[in-house]
């Protein structure tokens, strides 16, 4: 992948990936309702759900964790963007720095000249190493949410497991449960494409 197109794949890539996790923030809100939900349903049964109030609190916490992360992952996918601008930027300049010195041929102008150029490029490579540190950090942000998404498929097996014995409240329960998985499946899908958009513009 040449300078320019890697520069506009990097800009592409954190938009796809910040419009995708408006869908996630919007998921991860529905856990932490499901989360109250249950914890009401658990307060109404008393004792025959003792066992399932830690979970609760462990979905609830999951579910504020994600919509945290969300929004660092938005203000890195910013980043990534603005220094992606910028490299393009300061390559730009050099190489019409470049372009003018060949234009000027060979004087003291000349020299004056290939020496911002060549001031300018190693800001741009810089830029370069910075957008890819900056999306190293955000792939690691993704793969922080995919972790919370796999705990909380352990937790909803469990949930099902300890709503049995909530008895009449046990149907109510088991809905929540699997609200919750079926919210983290989603969003484990969007980190996924998330994390092979980001993957396919290094």
């Amino acid at each position: 992948m040449n300078r320019h197109r890697h520069q506009q794949a990097f800009f592409v890539s954190s938009a796809v990936v910040a419009s995708r996790l408006r869908t996630v923030m919007q998921i991860a809100k529905e856990i932490s309702l499901a989360a109250k939900n249950a914890k009401a349903i658990a307060e109404r049964a008393g004792e025959k759900a003792n066992s399932f109030k830690p979970i609760t609190d462990f979905i609830d916490e999951m579910g504020r964790e994600t919509i945290q992360l969300v929004e660092e992952i938005n203000d890195q996918a910013l980043s990534v963007s603005r220094s992606a601008v910028e490299e393009f930027r300061c390559s730009d300049a050099s190489a019409r720095f470049v372009r003018a010195t060949e234009l000027l041929g060979d004087n003291e102008r000349t020299k004056v000249l290939s020496e911002k150029a060549e001031a300018i490029r190693k800001d741009a490579q810089r830029q370069q190493k910075e957008v890819h540190q900056q999306a190293m950090q955000l792939l690691d942000l993704l793969q922080q949410i995919g972790s919370c998404m796999r705990a909380s498929g352990v937790i909803s097996t469990r949930s099902r497991v300890e709503a049995v014995t909530a008895e009449e409240y046990q149907e109510s329960l088991q809905v929540v449960a699997e609200t919750i998985e079926k919210a983290s499946e989603r969003i484990k899908g969007i980190i996924r494409d998330c994390e092979n958009t980001i993957h396919h513009s290094m």
